[in-house]
């Protein structure tokens, strides 16, 4: 498995943070306490991103996808290379 994409359901964002806990270099809590990603050029976006957009490249897949595993209310969905969703 290879992460292509992330989106973030903002509709489904409650701000609970967890995914900020686990990979703190990819996701943060933006002014309506929404996550967004941490892109390249210091931006932040409410995505969807690719992964070769994201300020941190260092971060690895596993540590992505238990981001979105930490959601709650599984707002953040992961697309494969293929545009295959992989998780919710």
């Amino acid at each position: 498995m290879a992460i292509s994409k992330i989106v973030v359901d903002r509709d489904l964002c409650i701000g609970a943070a967890s995914c900020v806990v686990v990979a703190d270099k990819i996701f943060e809590l933006d002014a309506e306490n929404k996550a967004v990603f941490r892109v390249k050029g210091d931006s932040k976006s409410p995505g969807p991103v690719a992964k070769t957009d994201l300020e941190d490249l260092s971060t690895d897949d596993e540590t992505i996808l238990l981001a979105a595993k930490s959601c709650p209310t599984k707002a953040i969905f992961i697309y494969d290379e293929k545009g295959k969703q992989i998780y919710p």
